[in-house]
């Protein structure tokens, strides 16, 4: 079997809203391996954005061990974190978070020369894996000049750009149309998977989860096999 890429063990984590406690996460514990896709599933607000965030280093958990691409996320600095989300871990969000005065191409490159990247390495990259997503002929366009499919195609070649051990979306397909959402839905698992790449993804949508190795549903703070 392959090398895990991302193990949580016994994760917990709950918000305070007023005066109520809403605990979202309660003992969760999955492992991931290198070239799997895991999709979980659940009811709005359930709290799969959150479990995403948490294996990402955007949030912290109340308790548990995050583990994820060699690095105890769960015990890292800032210093730290910010390597590991800029080298390990590329980001796909359901809102494409493009720069909006970049063009696409600058958009990919962007994280590639954040790690000290040079310019021309950067775009022969980033022109790569534009091609890839079948955008190439959109390089020099601005993100008003993109439908919202080619939107998220450049956000996933951005999320590829530094060629993460893992790949996290949230909602990938939610803002898209029908036909838009199956090729999003067939480059991200065709590229994750032909790279080795572990892909965890949340959605609700359960026609992109099937194309996973294995789903999972949140509910009531646990995760369950599907």
């Amino acid at each position: 079997m392959n090398k895990p890429t991302v193990i949580l063990a016994q994760v917990y984590k709950t918000y305070r809203s007023g005066s109520d406690d809403l605990r979202v996460l309660r003992n969760v514990s999955l492992t991931a391996h290198e070239g799997e896709s895991i999709a979980v599933v659940g009811a709005s607000g359930c709290g799969k954005s959150t479990l995403l965030n948490l294996i990402g280093g955007l949030d912290q958990a109340d308790s548990g061990k995050i583990s994820a691409c060699g690095f105890e996320v769960s015990k890292l600095n800032e210093k730290e974190l910010t390597a590991y989300r800029s080298g390990g871990v590329g980001f796909m969000f359901q809102f494409h978070y493009l720069l909006k005065d970049f063009t696409a191409l600058e958009n990919v490159m962007l994280p590639m020369l954040m790690t000290g990247s040079g310019q021309r390495k950067a775009a022969d990259e980033a022109r790569l894996l534009l091609d890839k997503v079948r955008v190439a002929d959109r390089a020099d366009h601005f993100p008003s000049q993109l439908s919202g499919g080619e939107r998220q195609r450049v956000a996933l070649a951005r999320a590829l750009i530094n060629d993460p051990q893992l790949i996290l979306a949230d909602e990938p397909t939610g803002n898209l149309d029908e036909d838009h959402k199956a090729l999003i839905a067939d480059l991200l698992f065709s590229l994750t998977a032909e790279s080795g790449k572990t892909l965890f993804l949340v959605t609700h949508a359960t026609d992109l989860a099937s194309g996973a190795d294995s789903i999972m549903r949140l509910s009531e703070g646990q995760l369950i096999p599907v």
